[in-house]
């Protein structure tokens, strides 16, 4: 077994990595592309149960889905039903434009929005499905030289997604004047993505680690034969630090509690509840370009940097660059804010990338697409609740509430920088023990 994982690690890059990446790249991408629609409707239906609604597909789709991934189906097969669930999501949401003929007053009312949140529900529960067993994928198939960078500039390509998402909605809003329009635009997005997916996935092997822990060693032999071209010396370093499987589960929730709703508060629920319909796809926009920018800024800063120092930076500068925006309510300026949530959203994308990396490598290999998304239920149930009550706040209390959260994850960075791990270039199988 050990040799058959010291092939994945060290194998030089092939044409089928370069197909993984773009498999797990398209795969983000719909992530933000379906992610972004419920808050780009908000306006025409002014509902915090609507912007919720893709919560509950959140919390079901990170635990349902990966149990299967574990235990029977593997990677590979689980992708295709995930696929097929978010290919039928974006089919309703279509179904539900035309159905309410293209008329957006006529889509806010009965049927026709339980139809599109019907559509909405099932793209969430496949793409947030995803995430878990996509990190279980990059860390389990990636050479070892690659396999942090990967990690981040992959679930970059969520930013970009909602990036896109919003940019779309902010251009065919402000032509059209119509949500019905923007939702067909962004969805024909959503399908040339799924089609590319599919496309691409049918060409991937299947994880050797998730093989192995299954027993399957004959198809890891042949799976390995797919990727196998050249192996190169990679000098491997030690675990520096043991943690047991509570404390990093702990860290892990810690972190993503703080990024999670940082993130999602200020990315989209802010520009829902306090600025205009037509300013709201923009700021949206701004949030994830400065997030899409972070996300390669990231991938070279992990290469050089020890993962524990750039948790320290991505989540106590996260905390520090609030406070000038916090400071902009008293004498409010729209370029000076878009400028600071830009800057707000680097941090974000670091700290998100912080997550990216620690979450698959300190989970054990039996269960872990499953573990990765029992961790995300913390932020995830956390955020449902936060967008509720914050939509009662004011700006400058959603702004406060946003660096107390940051500076949850300051003061974790700072406890893990003392105990916990570094990851670069340390074998999955010695962080990963139970």
């Amino acid at each position: 077994m050990e040799e058959l994982f010291k092939v994945v690690d060290k194998s030089k890059w092939t044409a089928v990595h370069t197909l993984m990446f773009a498999s797990l790249a398209v795969g983000y991408f719909m992530w933000g592309v379906i992610s972004s629609i419920a808050p780009l409707f908000y306006p025409n239906v002014n509902s915090v149960l609507f912007l919720l609604t893709p919560t509950f597909a959140t919390l079901a789709g990170d635990l349902v889905l990966p149990i299967f991934s574990d235990r029977r189906l593997g990677r590979k097969t689980t992708f295709f039903i995930t696929m097929s669930l978010y290919s039928i999501g974006t089919i309703i949401i279509v179904a539900s434009v035309v159905m309410a003929g293209f008329n957006s007053s006529t889509l806010a009312k009965l049927p026709f929005i339980i139809l599109l949140a019907v559509g909405i529900i099932l793209g969430e529960f496949g793409v947030e499905g995803e995430v878990p067993i996509m990190l279980s994928y990059t860390a389990e198939m990636i050479p070892l030289e690659y396999r942090d960078m990967i990690l981040v500039l992959a679930p970059n390509f969520d930013n970009i997604g909602a990036m896109v998402a919003a940019l779309i909605g902010f251009l065919t809003y402000n032509l059209t004047n119509s949500f019905s329009i923007e939702l067909i635009a962004i969805s024909i997005v959503a399908i040339i993505g799924i089609i590319f997916a599919i496309i691409i996935r049918l060409l991937l092997p299947e994880s050797v680690r998730w093989l192995v822990v299954k027993g399957n060693l004959d198809k890891a032999e042949k799976e390995i034969k797919k990727i196998m071209k050249e192996t190169k010396d990679v000098k491997e370093r030690e675990a520096n630090s043991k943690l047991s499987l509570k404390s990093r589960y702990t860290f892990l929730a810690l972190i993503g509690l703080s990024q999670y709703l940082t993130y999602g508060l200020m990315a989209f629920v802010v520009a829902d509840y306090f600025f205009s319909q037509s300013q709201i796809p923009f700021i949206i926009f701004i949030a994830n370009l400065g997030a899409s920018v972070s996300g390669f800024i990231a991938t070279l800063l992990v290469k050089n940097l020890a993962t524990r120092k750039f948790a320290l930076l991505s989540y106590l500068g996260g905390t520090l660059s609030m406070l000038p925006i916090i400071f902009l309510t008293t004498n409010f300026n729209f370029a000076l804010f878009y400028a600071l949530l830009f800057v707000n959203m680097l941090f974000s994308e670091f700290g998100w990338a912080v997550r990216t990396i620690y979450e698959p490598v300190l989970m054990p290999g039996n269960v872990r697409a499953f573990l990765i998304g029992l961790i995300r239920i913390v932020p995830i149930t956390a955020y449902a609740i936060s967008t509720y009550l914050t939509s009662s706040f004011s700006l400058t209390e959603f702004l406060i509430y946003n660096t107390i959260l940051w500076a949850i994850g300051g003061v974790t960075t700072i406890i893990w920088y003392f105990r916990g791990v570094d990851t670069n270039l340390v074998p999955l199988e010695k962080l990963s023990k139970r």
